[in-house]
């Protein structure tokens, strides 16, 4: 991993228009790309509007954030599928992300969401699903993907420009998977033990678990959520901690 570039993004327009105005607005001020939620898992065609405006205007690159279609439960709960369903939730996504932009505005690049995104990072068969779907209809999309996942294995076998990402708000597993949020502790609400676990895997180039094994991997990609507690102040921690350390922050069309 060069240790003087990384992209720090985060998943926007998830909810109404007063959580924009309050977090994703900020957020955008300092992050380098945004998975912009395509209204299955939450949000509003106002705030997908006006947040890729925004990213737009600043410069953020933009990515379809595809989730199952689940807003009672924020597209975090696990579902049956097919390859049929696949297909579809991520056509029908992005053709909802690409109606609601302006036709200037790119997507560079595309990130799951939620379980669905847990899911392929543990199933082979899913991950290679989307994979496969991804390369044959959004060949030039890069995909964001979890460090030592399925999802990331598949993606760069299939020759996919792929991003390798680490979470500054949740705890990890000695398999290199994150902590289920039913357990305590999983999520990191405190700016500083978010910046201070940020600078342990840049400074380790590994992920590290919550039992305190290390996982050496690289990385090009740093995921805030911006549903996560004081995610506004986690991200001005984490900009100050990047400074600090001479690490340039990029776009991930810029990283490639």
């Amino acid at each position: 991993m060069s240790v003087n570039k990384i992209n720090f993004n985060s998943d926007l327009a998830e909810r109404d228009l007063s959580f924009y105005q309050s977090v994703d607005l900020p957020l955008i001020a300092q992050i380098d790309s945004a998975n912009i939620g395509c209204l299955y898992h939450g949000g509003a065609e106002e705030v997908v509007q006006k947040a890729t405006q925004e990213c737009h205007h600043q410069g953020v690159s933009i990515g379809a954030h595809i989730s199952f279609l689940d807003k009672n439960n924020f597209g975090r709960t696990p579902m049956d599928w097919n390859e049929e369903l696949i297909h579809s939730l991520i056509n029908e996504q992005f053709s909802i992300l690409s109606n609601l932009k302006d036709p200037q505005i790119s997507i560079t690049h595309l990130k799951p969401h939620g379980a669905l995104n847990n899911m392929a990072c543990k199933d082979p068969v899913l991950a290679q699903v989307i994979v496969s779907y991804v390369k044959q209809h959004y060949p030039e999309l890069i995909m964001l993907a979890p460090v030592l996942s399925e999802l990331a294995k598949a993606s760069q076998t299939a020759g996919l420009v792929t991003a390798l990402e680490v979470f500054a708000d949740r705890t990890y597993e000695d398999d290199g998977t994150l902590t289920p949020r039913s357990i305590e502790g999983s999520l990191i609400t405190d700016p500083l033990q978010a910046s201070n676990h940020v600078k342990n895997m840049i400074e380790e180039k590994a992920i590290i678990s919550r039992s305190g094994k290390k996982l050496p991997t690289t990385f090009n990609s740093i995921c805030l959520h911006s549903d996560t507690p004081n995610s506004v102040e986690i991200s001005n921690q984490i900009c100050i901690l990047l400074c600090s350390m001479g690490v340039q922050q990029q776009t991930l069309p810029e990283l490639f």
